[in-house]
């Protein structure tokens, strides 16, 4: 028999959140259901089931399937860092943002689902958003915006003018993983990039921040790399963004 891999959605999330402080009754509730059973229903079309046990919703699968890889094999130095944090017993969210270099929890939170990972109620911590994802609401579906329509008639320049933008703001929407990690500034797998730089190596001595000494040194153990790639990528990056495009480029096509 073919088990259904539970849906995970900014809803589905929300409400596994919810029931951490609240029961079952008032969360459905929240959501305009008439009671519980309708939320039930709701869950149940998404793979979960309601266990009485715990007070929460966990997969309709007769067992947990714990994933092989571990979720910070690939992650970039700062998620792993939280999802670290969270694996103690009784982490505070607040502290483990303000540990972390954030204002409150809800930054961190926003942040770490800009890096692909959503709040997992059943295991208390951060895991990577994977599968299917839904719509918050049923109700967005059916929902259609015919952009001509969104104005007046008599509006023609603007509604052309809209029209024009279409194409980037597709453009955008599908690349939107790649606008995401430039927003960042971090890949969303946490891979550094690999360059064969051509020539010679040549010894270079600078003074800088122990600060940011320290995090090279640190980031250099953790994923395994020689601080030499870490130094390179970084200037090759550098060059690229800020003028040494063609540059770059040409020595790279070099190799």
């Amino acid at each position: 028999m073919k088990i259904n891999k539970p849906i995970y959605n900014a809803k589905v999330n929300k409400i596994m959140e919810m029931l951490q402080f609240k029961t079952r009754d008032e969360v459905a509730k929240e959501f305009n259901y008439k009671n519980s059973k309708s939320l039930d229903t709701y869950m149940r079309r998404r793979n979960f089931r309601y266990d009485s046990k715990s007070k929460q919703y966990v997969p309709v699968e007769s067992r947990n399937i714990r994933s092989k890889s571990d979720p910070k094999t690939y992650a970039p130095v700062r998620v792993a860092e939280i999802i670290t944090a969270f694996e103690k017993a009784d982490a505070d969210p607040r502290t483990v943002a303000e540990q972390a270099g954030f204002t409150d929890h809800k930054q961190m939170a926003d942040y770490m689902k800009t890096m692909g990972y959503v709040w997992s109620a059943q295991q208390n911590n951060y895991v990577k958003e994977i599968g299917k994802i839904e719509d918050m609401e049923d109700e967005t579906k059916n929902t259609v915006i015919n952009l001509p329509q969104a104005f007046d008639q008599s509006d023609k320049e603007l509604q052309s003018e809209m029209e024009k933008c279409l194409p980037l703001i597709r453009y955008l929407y599908e690349n939107r993983n790649r606008v995401y990690q430039l927003i960042s500034g971090t890949q969303n797998d946490g891979r550094v990039p690999r360059y064969a730089v051509p020539g010679r190596a040549a010894t270079k001595a600078m003074y800088m921040s122990y600060e940011i000494a320290n995090l090279v040194v640190k980031y250099s153990r953790e994923k395994n790399i020689k601080q030499k790639d870490i130094v390179e990528v970084a200037f090759i990056e550098f060059l690229y963004r800020y003028g040494y495009k063609h540059e770059v480029d040409t020595l790279l096509k070099s190799s």
